[in-house]
């Protein structure tokens, strides 16, 4: 018998199923997560939780969980394990970091998984359309070598917090393909960037498309974010590095949204501010 049928709670809650939220809008989960996480406590659960004093810990510290835990009439890690379950049927804001002409193509065709014969034609109209890497020309096959990096085929990246994306990551709005960039190296960095516009998708992502394990981190992350919140009420929303690998394409059904930032900071270039010289696309006209 589980911990939930040893404490009489009902497994079969409603809550998760179809619930859309935003992690850095915490009114979008955080009511929510209490909500199902009230008939887990111990009767003075909340007690423990606020014993009326301002906890000085870091947002990012594991003691988070040992706070709740100690307000828990089970154990941590198997509420974790049952909220992962239950995440399954959730719907999640994502965010993902691409440079392109017409943004409408994600909103047709949905997001792709990386297509290796299909990156490697890219780069080759890339080096034949730019008089700069002609030079390339010969030594495509060498060069798709020499970066040997097969971590992104067949796989699909998003993440939960989109300023984390633009302050750490934006190298991917502003040169697009990360493969393709690193094939080219830096003497193609520059034809990149005057290809397409820098451009972040928002996306709402069934849950239901990620692994288990992926969840269950996500959980554990949401129980520390919501203990923190309860215990000290803060007035801003933890940042989360935090991304999906996806082995399924994204229908175009779940792209809900898109912008085009202006200015970014260069992660591939001494984290240089790169002021974009386009802020529309194709499908914003």
């Amino acid at each position: 018998m589980n911990v939930e049928a040893k404490l009489g709670i009902r497994t079969t809650e409603p809550i998760w199923r179809g619930r859309r939220f935003i992690w850095n809008k915490p009114d979008s989960w955080v009511p929510f997560l209490g909500s199902w996480l009230s008939p887990r406590f111990r009767a003075d659960g909340m007690d423990r939780l606020r014993p009326g004093i301002y906890r000085n810990i870091c947002w990012d510290d594991p003691k988070w969980s040992s706070i709740l835990n100690e307000s828990l009439r089970g154990d941590f890690d198997s509420y974790k394990q049952e909220l992962a379950d239950f995440l399954e049927h959730a719907i999640m804001r994502t965010f993902h970091g691409c440079r392109t002409d017409d943004a409408g193509i994600y909103f047709r065709g949905g997001l792709r998984l990386h297509d290796r014969n299909e990156m490697t034609a890219k780069l080759r109209m890339i080096i034949e359309k730019n008089a700069e890497l002609h030079w390339m020309r010969d030594r495509v096959d060498e060069a798709v070598r020499e970066v040997d990096n097969t971590v992104d085929e067949a796989r699909l990246y998003v993440v939960a917090d989109d300023a984390f994306l633009l302050q750490h990551a934006a190298h991917y709005l502003i040169y697009g393909s990360e493969w393709i960039t690193a094939v080219l190296g830096s003497s193609g960095r520059r034809v990149l960037k005057n290809i397409g516009v820098p451009t972040l998708l928002e996306i709402d992502l069934p849950l239901s498309m990620s692994g288990p394990q992926t969840r269950m981190e996500l959980a554990a992350r949401m129980l520390n974010e919501w203990t923190r919140f309860t215990c000290n009420t803060p007035d801003w929303s933890a940042p989360i590095d935090f991304s999906f690998c996806l082995r399924v394409d994204i229908p175009a059904s779940c792209i809900v949204g898109h912008s085009h930032p202006a200015k970014l900071r260069d992660p591939l270039n001494g984290r240089d501010l790169y002021h974009s010289p386009k802020t529309v696309c194709a499908y914003c006209d």
